[in-house]
């Protein structure tokens, strides 16, 4: 049995800011190393994002409100079409994309999700809906049926539902009812091989893009197309993973960046091989777009990260591990003693780089509570 070795190297890149390759001229205070030269371009910078890019992306925001408001507004009388209502999602995605200062280049046309299936993707920011909605052609038919969570917090009000039901085929999952859950995801699975496609992101939570986190299994069942998507950021010049403990506090950072730069890539559409399990087939998926995206994937979830229990579990399973190497030859013991992390050091691995982050922005998505 492989030992269980889970370092810091594997879960804290991916919940900080992206790494860059080389100095940048965002936030909001030039480098104590810079000379004067620099901090000039710097400060002139910050002038040309604070006073000309965001207050032109607050009036694209608001346009993009305003003109969702209107959209709903006219259900009150008639009943939208699938092409109305593909129209009118493609331009607010659009809109609100261009507040966040999204450049995206989306590749691969052909591979684009499809009726019937689910699109799954790597994910750094709620926004990922709006950015891949917003690749949809015009004249589309259907764009994505989206999923989301029902609970309080930053968008998603009872209005708002209101509003998307109207405006988009939608399915909404209550947070805290567990006896729900089980009947949601075969409702799911049901839209996924009649209709779609359902966007979703099995990651569960957001990082970074640094890596890609394990695949939630939930979703990968027989005879479902599932369609991957892509996602490749680059942070030098913004970085589009939430990170702040507010949502507001995120929007602000987005609008100050110079842009957020995506490279979207439609994959070819796979299904489960007859050799596979979902966990086998997940992990595949997850291989295929970490390849993709040119970054590496992580043998954990978000919530050994995010969550107590989860690393108690890990910890338990380390300490059974050893035990067992322990009780096999006392040459398995030397072994395990010189190259793997026990589980106290484990603990405090993972209590010393999760404390700032503990009571970050936790973004879970429908396969995480399966």
């Amino acid at each position: 049995m492989g030992r269980i070795k889970p370092t810091d190297n594997d879960l804290a890149p991916c919940f900080g800011t992206a790494p860059t390759i080389r100095p940048t001229l965002l936030g909001l205070m030039p480098e104590k190393d810079w000379n004067a030269t620099e901090k000039t371009i710097f400060f002139v910078g910050l002038f040309f994002r604070a006073f000309f890019l965001m207050p032109v992306r607050i009036g694209l925001l608001l346009t993009s409100f305003v003109f969702v408001a209107l959209a709903g507004l006219q259900t009150a009388f008639r009943t939208l079409s699938d092409r109305e209502k593909t129209w009118v999602a493609i331009v607010y995605c659009r809109l609100f994309c261009s507040s966040m200062g999204l450049v995206a280049n989306y590749r691969n046309s052909q591979n684009r999700p499809k009726k019937p299936g689910v699109a799954v993707s790597n994910h750094l920011t709620p926004n990922d809906i709006q950015i891949l909605f917003a690749g949809t052609p015009h004249g589309s038919s259907y764009g994505y049926m989206c999923q989301s969570l029902n609970f309080k917090r930053f968008v998603y009000s009872g209005v708002i539902e209101h509003l998307v039901e109207k405006l988009c085929p939608a399915l909404w999952l209550e947070r805290k009812c567990s006896n729900e859950r089980q009947g949601f995801l075969a409702e799911v699975m049901k839209i996924a091989r009649r209709e779609g496609p359902v966007l979703l992101f099995p990651e569960g939570y957001c990082s970074n893009n640094s890596k890609v986190l394990q695949f939630r299994k939930a979703i990968f069942e027989e005879n479902v197309n599932i369609y991957p998507v892509a996602i490749k950021q680059t942070p030098e010049y913004g970085d589009g993973f939430w990170y702040e403990d507010e949502f507001f506090q995120y929007l602000v950072r987005t609008m100050l960046n110079w842009a957020v730069v995506y490279d979207i890539q439609y994959l070819p559409m796979e299904t489960r091989r007859e050799s596979e399990n979902n966990t086998m087939f997940a992990g595949r998926i997850q291989q295929i777009i970490a390849r993709a995206a040119g970054i590496s994937s992580c043998d954990h979830g978000g919530n050994l990260w995010y969550k107590q229990e989860e690393r108690n579990k890990m910890k338990e399973a380390i300490k059974s591990q050893n035990e067992a190497a322990m009780r096999r030859s006392s040459s398995s013991v030397s072994e395990i003693s010189s190259s793997s992390l026990s589980a106290d050091d484990f603990e405090k691995v993972l209590e010393s780089q999760c404390h700032k982050y503990m009571n970050g922005p936790e973004i879970e998505n429908l396969q995480l509570i399966f």
